[in-house]
């Protein structure tokens, strides 16, 4: 066999290989934040507010998670999670009113998104109980469990 056969041969070999590999697809896009609204994921300057938010909240520093929740807020005013973490902190912190508030508002913007509008009862109910409404801690509680 001449040298150029040889070299033909391997360059056809190299191309059969080539062509018979699987092309590499890019990559699939990262999944949604796990905070992230249906059909609303979070952008990155959102995702990262909330993971600091909950790190200062489990830290101990309700204040500097309620800041970082409402510079989120001012980025997203319609975002019903960043609403229900807030009353949740307004809730630790026992202001009670605001933690009222902040839960109607995040089911203003809930949709149909049950789950988030139960929870958002569960947390007016517990405000009210703290501030001693039993009547409507029960009204809050008879709402959740209708949307069961």
């Amino acid at each position: 066999m001449n040298p150029a056969s040889g070299i033909a041969l391997a360059l056809a070999t190299l191309l059969s290989a080539c062509a018979s590999t699987p092309q590499f697809a890019p990559p699939p896009p990262p999944p949604p934040s796990p905070f992230s609204t249906p059909g609303h994921p979070e952008s990155p300057a959102i995702a990262s507010l909330m993971d600091n938010a909950r790190a200062d909240y489990i830290a101990g520093r309700p204040a500097n998670a309620a800041a970082s929740l409402e510079r989120a807020l001012r980025i997203e005013p319609r975002n019903p999670r960043l609403w229900q973490e807030l009353s949740r902190v307004r809730l630790d912190q026992k202001d009670f009113v605001q933690a009222e508030s902040c839960a109607q508002r995040s089911s203003s913007w809930a949709g149909d998104d049950n789950a988030l509008r139960f929870e958002n009862w569960q947390l007016i109910a517990r405000a009210r109980e703290a501030r001693g409404d039993a009547d409507g801690a029960k009204a809050a509680r008879d709402a959740a469990e209708r949307l069961k």
